[in-house]
């Protein structure tokens, strides 16, 4: 019976030392991401890029967000400023829909549904500048604070 229990315990062991390692992968892989991301983000002067890399930062946020020794207040704020930014760009299959700019700058189309290009260039603009602002406010959060509770940040 002895026996039994400690070769028991023993894979019990090894089962839980390769989920722990698993999940630190994981994370590992994340942290990695979210740098990329937020050099793309720097790098990038297209307003649909700048969106796509916003909403995958998003996505490996709201997988972390509410994590043991999150800072609660912090993640009010962010998911506030997700919250706006998901609002004001609307994204369909990936892909900012054609107009969903327009939506931050409440610019309604003439009945020529023409716009002039110094009103596009200043949206596309402002859409790029708060993307940009709120990749590095995701990614400098997860990687400062919700990866590093877990051993894994900078």
């Amino acid at each position: 019976m002895m026996h039994f229990v400690i070769r028991l315990s023993f894979v019990l062991a090894v089962m839980f030392c390769l989920t722990g390692k698993g999940n630190a992968g994981m994370v590992e892989i994340d942290r990695n991401r979210l740098q990329q991301l937020q050099s793309q983000s720097r790098q990038t002067s297209d307003a649909n890029t700048q969106v796509r890399i916003a909403y995958e930062v998003i996505g490996i946020y709201n997988k972390y967000k509410g994590q043991r020794g999150s800072d609660v207040s912090r993640e009010t704020q962010l998911n506030t400023q997700v919250r706006d930014f998901k609002r004001k760009t609307v994204v369909v299959d990936g892909v900012p829909a054609q107009g969903g700019v327009w939506e931050i700058l409440g610019i309604v189309k003439s009945a020529t549904g023409a716009i002039p290009e110094n009103v596009r260039q200043d949206a596309q603009n402002l859409v790029k500048s708060s993307s940009k602002a709120l990749v590095d406010s995701l990614v400098n959060y997860l990687i400062n604070t919700a990866l590093a509770k877990l051993g894994l940040g900078k």
